[in-house]
């Protein structure tokens, strides 16, 4: 969303942050769900001011390869311009929910700052902003912060003791396991930057017509995600596909460890980061086909004033005269299977929805067992044995 570009900093500053503790070994920007947040893909809809039930802005889960939950902690979703202050978590033995566990909540019911103040994100790099402001390398004015005078309520509630019978399905775990750690943008102060919505019977929500977009709904804009998986039938099948073409390296090249994978990745105003172990599906258009995602061959990109900040944001995805498309249309054209393959990079995002802070097309960079791919967008390389149609030096393994 154009209103709060620093969301590019904190979000890569806060999911970084939660590889460099520990918590997995790779990332996956493609790991992010809504429903891994328990929120529909219209949640943080620029129409719809309010909350979705459930809704989490961060979420930590631990599933079973069915995806039954055993363990979650979360921070519910925010109306435009609260600040995070609840929350819940549970934890069971059973996949049903029924077995033995514990499960709570808490509300801190704190708002420190007035509502027309910097959004938490903001702070962050509200001294850089200041200081270009100061030294006029900046006619934007930096956002002030008045404190509301509220003091923090704990709001804890006693955890409920779960005496349900365990079942043993835990036990699943053994067999197949999904650890997920996700945030976006709504942490930064209730953000709300994905397409808008049908307001039908929903409060704090503007109807406005339809700008094409209504098939484009992918969640919030900007989001990351820390994934690691347990699966270790996986290794047989795996094993199979070596023996059964010695000559193809393919399944070793895209899968490395079959008996686990992890994976970190964030993407915030178009630009995304990641560091993959396996190749792992980012987004999914509407043209049959799979293409890596930092290759832009035959990538046809939406206008750069096209994104879901806003109703306007996205009528601008209609290039005019020379080229009328929609947002649902630019979506449909880009290929079913978006991946990432086992190593680090960086790219554009292929969701229509973001919102380009430049340079756009951003030149894309990957190092891995596939290969290295170079440039691209605003960045051509000259025409040559190893440049491809998008203007990127590219040499492959041979995936």
């Amino acid at each position: 969303m154009r209103a709060r570009r620093t969301a590019i900093v904190a979000l890569f500053v806060l999911v970084g942050g939660m590889l460099s503790s520990g918590v997995a070994a790779a990332v996956s920007g493609g790991g992010y769900k809504p429903s891994e947040q328990d929120c529909s893909e219209w949640a943080d809809a620029n129409n719809f001011q309010g909350t979705e039930p459930g809704c989490h802005n961060f979420k930590l889960n631990l599933e079973d390869g069915s995806g039954n939950r055993y363990a979650q902690f979360g921070i519910f979703q925010e109306a435009q311009d609260e600040n995070p202050h609840a929350g819940d978590y549970k934890v069971n033995t059973n996949s049903d929910g029924g077995g033995l566990g514990v499960a709570g909540s808490f509300n801190t019911n704190w708002e420190p700052f007035t509502p027309d103040s910097c959004g938490e994100f903001d702070i962050i790099t509200l001294p850089i902003d200041e200081l270009l402001y100061l030294t006029g390398q900046s006619t934007h004015k930096p956002c002030s912060i008045t404190p509301s005078g509220q003091i923090p309520d704990p709001g804890l509630t006693p955890p409920t003791v779960l005496t349900g019978t365990p079942d043993g399905s835990i036990a699943n775990l053994a067999q197949g396991a999904h650890l997920y750690l996700g945030a976006d943008d709504n942490l930064d102060t209730g953000e709300h930057d994905g397409v808008h919505r049908d307001c039908t019977g929903l409060p704090d929500c503007t109807s406005y017509p339809d700008t094409g977009s209504s098939h484009s709904a992918n969640g919030p804009s900007d989001g990351g995600a820390v994934t690691v998986n347990w699966h270790p039938a996986e290794v047989a099948t795996w094993l199979a596909a070596l023996a059964a073409n010695p000559g193809d390296p393919t399944p070793f090249l895209t899968n490395p460890v079959p008996l686990a994978d992890a994976g970190f990745g964030s993407c915030a105003d178009n630009i995304c980061l990641g560091a993959y172990s396996r190749q792992t599906t980012l987004y999914n258009g509407g043209t049959p086909g799979q293409r890596d995602v930092y290759d832009y061959s035959n990538k046809n990109w939406d206008p750069e004033e096209c994104s879901s900040g806003s109703v306007r944001d996205e009528q601008a995805c209609d290039g005019g005269q020379h080229n009328p498309h929609t947002m649902d249309q630019y979506r449909k054209a880009e290929a079913q299977n978006v991946v990432s393959e086992p190593g680090v990079m960086v790219y554009g995002d292929p969701d229509p929805q973001s919102s380009p802070i430049g340079p756009y097309p951003l030149p894309a960079a990957y190092v891995g067992t596939c290969g290295v791919t170079v440039g691209g967008g605003q960045m051509q390389a000259p025409a040559s044995p190893i440049t491809n149609s998008a203007g990127q030096i590219s040499v492959s393994t041979g995936c």
